[in-house]
């Protein structure tokens, strides 16, 4: 990775922003309002985004996507405003060009359906994805930036039809990274109870078979 001090340009970039609130990481889709003469963001968030999930001096993980390059930072909440709603970050001490990270995970096009969950573990919405790679502790999938919810927390469920299998595998997974790209590209980290938990055995069925070599256009 390398670094730069290109910040966002105001109003025009989506920032998603990952805050380690408790219990659980929430991840919001924001944007920039503005520029602090210390090179503090001023970032806009949700009006339904309950007050509670932030606080001062909560860290902040920040990503966006300014032409064609992933820029990402960290920092933590300065304060929040009630109105309009928002939140001013500390100015990230570097800016960081996110350099595309190489995956040991075989390349695949499949579909699949994700349920991203609410801090409480509710289900907020079902919606389809595409998978473009797959390993036994994670994957990749696009969606349309907008179908995502503005809120949820980094843990979700994702289910899918593995190549060579006659059902549905469903999965528990926590968001390892975004890349807000025109679509959203997210990587996962599956989680698994066991080593005897169903959906980790299908997919060690998968992945050691010839249905994964079938599927691949490169690896």
């Amino acid at each position: 990775m390398s670094t730069t001090s290109h910040y966002p340009n105001i109003g025009s970039n989506i920032l998603w922003l990952t805050i380690a609130s408790s219990p659980d990481n929430v991840l919001i889709r924001s944007s920039l309002l503005g520029l602090g003469p210390d090179h503090s963001l001023l970032c806009a968030i949700p009006n339904d985004l309950s007050l509670d999930v932030l606080a001062k001096g909560l860290g902040c993980k920040g990503r966006s996507y300014i032409d064609g390059e992933i820029y990402e930072f960290e920092t933590v909440i300065q304060e929040f405003l009630t109105f309009p709603p928002a939140i001013r970050l500390e100015a990230p001490p570097t800016i960081i060009r996110q350099i595309p990270r190489s995956f040991p995970r075989l390349a695949v096009n499949l579909q699949g359906a994700v349920r991203p969950l609410s801090r409480k573990m509710a289900i907020l919405a079902v919606l389809p994805v595409q998978m473009s790679n797959l390993s036994p502790t994670g994957c990749q999938f696009s969606i349309d930036p907008s179908a995502w919810p503005k809120v949820s927390s980094t843990h979700l469920y994702l289910s899918c039809r593995l190549p060579g299998l006659d059902h549905h595998s469903k999965f528990h997974g926590s968001i390892e990274w975004v890349h807000p790209t025109n679509e959203l590209i997210i990587g996962i980290q599956f989680v698994f109870e066991s080593n005897q938990d169903i959906a980790k055995q299908n997919i060690m069925q998968w992945y050691t078979s010839q249905q994964a070599h079938l599927v691949n256009t490169s690896v």
